[in-house]
């Protein structure tokens, strides 16, 4: 199993990425998607009506996207040491908005696996709980103030000095980071240790193939479950996902019509009943023939022992060899 190697290739939507910085021998990078999001995050908070986004003015949303930048490369940073600690590669991660999406590629087995879906979480965790309680011990208001409500940024409608609002903004963003990346849906930490499980039961052939199409099926569910309650984000994000499954699909398919595919040189594999059958009956017929020229060198040493002594020195096997001959000449060779 892996969490798709780099491939700087253009056939590879997965590493349209740009370079962004270096740290302790691991290399992150920005997938488009992350460019596209801050982009459209800034257009929407600067030009946007009020009302259109959480955040609204050119500096909040800065600060937000900023957030955003500095959670995920935390989260995936850690992820990758760790992976690396555990015996897996990591040397050039491409992040999303929601965490890592090419570049980790955990130790074979079960618990490598698992360990790297939930270092994610548990970053997220680490940091929510330090940040929060800067803030509430700060405001007092650890409900709202340190423990955010992920729907709404009505907090920040009150006066606050810049560094406390960015640091809400930081507690706000990882909040809704922290929550989407559970989802049970590739690439996210969810769907990590749903197929980290999987693996636990089908091995590495199967993992990926059932792992995509469970995303399918989830990101089904998630898309009707945020038409219904208007959640543009986690249609975003089901959108994505999908995405991210379909390709891998095809990706696999791919590969699996190149491995079914052989040279001209190469003998046709006995896989189905008619070539069973026909390899049983050739092994069967050589086995025969075989057969039959033993017992040929076998009468002609009986023939050489009565030319040079006589038949009545043949011992019982002989005469036995002598019978079984003459009688398969009776019956016409057979």
């Amino acid at each position: 199993m892996t969490w798709e190697r780099s491939d700087p290739a253009p056939a590879n939507p997965l590493a349209w990425s740009v370079p962004f910085i270096g740290l302790a021998g691991v290399r992150l990078r920005l997938h488009f998607t992350f460019l596209a999001y801050a982009l459209v995050v800034l257009l929407r908070g600067v030009f946007g009506p009020p009302g259109q986004s959480a955040v609204h003015g050119a500096s909040t949303v800065a600060i937000a996207v900023a957030a955003l930048l500095f959670l995920v490369c935390v989260r995936e940073w850690v992820r990758a040491l760790v992976v690396r600690a555990a015996g897996g590669s990591a040397d050039e991660v491409v992040l999303w908005p929601l965490g890592s999406i090419q570049g980790i590629d955990p130790a074979p087995g079960f618990m490598p696996a698992l360990l790297a879906a939930l270092v994610g979480s548990a970053v997220s965790a680490f940091l929510l709980a330090a940040n929060g309680i800067a803030i509430g011990l700060v405001t007092g208001e650890w409900l709202g103030g340190a423990l955010p409500d992920p729907f709404s940024a009505e907090w920040l409608a009150n006066p606050h000095p810049w560094w406390l609002d960015t640091l809400w903004l930081v507690q706000w963003t990882g909040v809704q980071l922290a929550l989407l990346a559970l989802l049970p849906m590739l690439p996210l930490d969810g769907g990590r240790v749903m197929e980290a499980f999987i693996l636990r039961r089908r091995g590495e052939f199967d993992t990926p193939r059932i792992a995509a199409s469970a995303t399918l099926a989830m990101a089904a569910a998630a898309g009707l479950a945020a038409i219904v309650r208007d959640l543009s984000t986690l249609m975003t994000v089901a959108i994505a996902c999908a995405g991210y499954a379909a390709f891998t699909l095809w990706r696999l398919r791919a590969g699996d019509s190149v491995a079914a595919a052989r040279p001209t040189w190469m003998p046709a594999p006995a896989d189905d009943a008619a070539d069973r059958e026909a390899e049983a009956a050739r092994t069967k017929a050589e086995r025969a023939r075989q057969a039959l020229a033993d017992e040929d060198r076998a009468m002609d040493q009986v023939l050489e022992k009565i030319a040079r002594e006589g038949a009545d020195r043949l011992s019982d096997a002989e005469r036995a060899i002598l019978a079984r001959a003459t009688e398969r000449r009776r019956n016409g060779g057979r």
